[in-house]
């Protein structure tokens, strides 16, 4: 071994160093206080009385320490295409059992769940926590459809990020993924609804970075998004769907909200491609089956 000579630290590199852990440390506070702020959590309301009615199985389920609440809604045949929502925020599972109605009706089966500190889930909402959450919620999803001959993921809004997230980890995998109403970063979201002025949006982490996770995505990309979104504007859905690497289709609206999906008088229309994507999958194999 050769002797390390013993020289003082240079001052520029001392310097240089102390301002990276400065610099690295005010990052991961600006993230933990932004994560604090960044989830607005919802309790479930009573359902409307003219909501449309649906079976809704209720059942709760385990991710890490906390007791996570959700609802299945199964289509008439037990074959039929089934869905796995990741909501929105300010979201919980009474906003879409309307939409689970709907589907039902429409021979999907949809398996809804609220994350850590929403609707009467437990613990509270972290990037952590919300990937742990999904996980377990497939594991769950996969339970109650045992018998669907295709499987969907879907994530709107917030839930872009989640699903996004874990998508590629998710076993057996989903035969397709649907962003509905979502955002090409969490950075890019949160200075587009103001929570950090775009000056320090470079000192904030990127868990979220959906236009990166939809460029290594192997499975069938379906983006659907509004034009008149003024929540997450149309340049989002536009950066996702030319990263992706695998894209069914972009799907545009005119004259419909951020939350078309959850809101009836915009549902059916939103729904409409989402359905016949899964359907026209779903036959799409049915077919080749019937070669092989």
């Amino acid at each position: 071994m050769l002797p390390i000579p013993d020289r003082p630290i240079p001052r520029w590199l001392a310097s240089t160093a102390g301002i990276a852990v400065l610099a690295g440390l005010a990052r991961h506070l600006l993230f933990r206080a932004l994560e604090r702020e960044a989830f607005v959590t919802p309790t479930n309301p009573p359902p409307a009385p003219d909501q449309p009615e649906a079976t809704l199985h209720h059942s709760t389920f385990r991710s890490g320490n906390r007791l996570l609440h959700a609802a299945y809604a199964p289509a008439a045949q037990a074959q039929a295409p089934a869905l796995m929502v990741c909501h929105g925020d300010d979201e919980c599972l009474s906003d879409w059992a309307p939409v689970q109605a709907m589907l039902s009706h429409s021979g999907i089966s949809t398996f809804v769940f609220d994350y850590s500190g929403y609707g009467a889930s437990s613990g509270r909402p972290t990037v952590r926590h919300l990937r742990e959450d999904a996980h377990a919620a497939y594991r769950m999803f996969l339970a109650a459809t045992p018998d669907a001959t295709q499987r969907y993921v879907l994530g709107h809004s917030l839930g872009s990020g989640v699903l996004l997230d874990v998508a590629h980890g998710l076993r057996p995998a989903p035969d397709g993924v649907i962003i509905a109403s979502g955002f090409s970063s969490a950075r890019a979201a949160a200075v587009q609804t103001g929570r950090v002025p775009r000056q320090l949006a470079w000192l904030l982490p990127d868990p979220w970075n959906n236009v990166a996770r939809a460029r290594r995505l192997e499975l069938p990309l379906l983006v659907v998004h509004s034009r008149a979104d003024n929540v997450l504007p149309l340049a989002h859905a536009e950066r996702l769907a030319q990263a992706a690497s695998h894209l069914h289709e972009l799907v545009l609206f005119d004259g419909m909200p951020h939350d078309a999906a959850i809101l009836p008088d915009y549902m059916e229309a939103f729904w409409a491609p989402v359905i016949a994507f899964m359907h026209a999958s779903r036959a799409q194999g049915i077919r080749q089956r019937a070669i092989a």
